[in-house]
């Protein structure tokens, strides 16, 4: 089987290191994978602004015209909100194609309706999803999203998210970050890591440590979360550990690559998920990371938490800081979470991974050819 995995191709985004996984996975079963994708996110942090329109289509064309499709027997394609992937099948519009795979990274992207508004590349994008030839859905909730329309008479199953830490990395947190994870004695870290989001409740997660009983250090890593507009909140000021209740808050900016996230996961007690229901929130990858290395999980009900985290984590009311706070309070020391998450942890390797991925796309497969037939 040849497979083009085409999607984001560059150091950073929650994207890549899936893809990388993803890649890697299908490899050790055999599969020849070729990668094509976005060089970067279009966004220009120097002016702190969306590219216009017009570069974004420029990028959206040349990266269609670089790849003949047709060389592969499929192609798995991955885009979330910002990623102008999105709209390379509405550039190969005409042309000879492969069955095209999406992996439900999101059902209402926002490149084009927030960031960059336009009316038609929005309605493209969105036709992308629905018009795909099969699925890989990330749990249940985006199967469920798609019941009733005709995108859920195609092939599809699911195969949740693995951990991006490839085996055998060495923890190694950037100076920022140790610094962060290096908390008082016996004061336990709590951490949540990745992109601020509209759909990640930093105000949430505030409220609930101003409630705990049980001091922690809570470590919230990753892209804009020092940006009050992306954050939803002001944490400009956390960037050094501040006291909030009995417990500490910290924010460390910037990326985590693969040794900083095997350094705070090994070093959390727990991993942190205060969400809020969205239209474009599918599921978290990064609670893939806390599970495949036997760390329990506090999650808020929405989209696949509570199917991913199972025995392995609490799962707690959305926008319910008394509860979230009491789910934290109780994470550190419940031994049968651990014991529970390391049962759990085969269930996101890149092997269980990938095997689930294959069996969707040799049914889509298998489908194209009745189809042709």
């Amino acid at each position: 089987m040849r497979v083009l995995i085409l999607g984001p191709d560059h150091p950073g985004g929650s994207l890549p290191p899936y893809l990388d996984t993803l890649a890697a996975g299908l490899r050790r079963y055999g599969v020849t994978v070729a990668r094509h994708g976005s060089t970067q996110i279009p966004y220009d942090p120097g002016r702190g602004r969306f590219w216009p329109l017009h570069r974004v289509l420029t990028a959206a064309r040349a990266l269609a015209d670089q790849v003949d499709p047709d060389a592969y027997d499929l192609v798995s394609l991955h885009f979330g909100n910002l990623e102008y992937d999105q709209l390379v099948p509405a550039m190969w519009a005409g042309r000879p194609r492969p069955p095209v795979i999406y992996h439900v990274h999101t059902l209402a992207p926002t490149l084009f309706r927030n960031h960059v508004p336009s009316q038609h590349w929005n309605h493209a994008a969105r036709q992308t999803i629905r018009s795909a030839d099969g699925y890989v859905y990330f749990g249940q909730h985006a199967r469920r999203k798609l019941t009733g329309t005709a995108a859920a008479a195609a092939p599809g199953g699911v195969a949740w998210l693995p951990t991006t830490i490839p085996d055998g990395t060495a923890p190694a947190a950037r100076p920022a970050l140790a610094a962060a994870l290096n908390a008082p004695s016996g004061l336990p870290v709590i951490s949540l890591y990745g992109y601020a989001a509209p759909w990640k409740d930093a105000a949430l997660l505030h409220a609930a440590l101003e409630r705990m009983q049980i001091p922690v250090r809570m470590v919230l890593a990753g892209d804009f979360w020092d940006d009050p507009e992306q954050a939803g909140l002001d944490l400009a000021h956390a960037t050094s550990p501040v006291r909030i209740g009995v417990g500490e808050l910290v924010v460390v900016p910037g990326y985590l690559g693969p040794s900083d996230r095997a350094a705070l996961v090994r070093l959390s007690v727990a991993g942190v998920f205060p969400y809020r229901p969205h239209a474009s929130f599918q599921g978290s990858g990064a609670i893939a990371d806390y599970l495949a290395h036997a760390v329990p999980v506090v999650a808020t009900e929405v989209a696949n938490m509570a199917e991913l985290a199972g025995n392995a984590g609490h799962i707690v009311p959305t926008g319910d800081p008394e509860a979230l706070a009491t789910a934290l309070d109780g994470c550190g020391a419940a031994a049968s979470l651990t014991r529970n998450a390391t049962a759990r942890a085969q269930r996101f390797t890149a092997e269980a991974h990938a095997a689930r991925c294959l069996t969707v796309y040799q049914q889509v497969l298998d489908h194209d050819r009745r189809r042709t037939a």
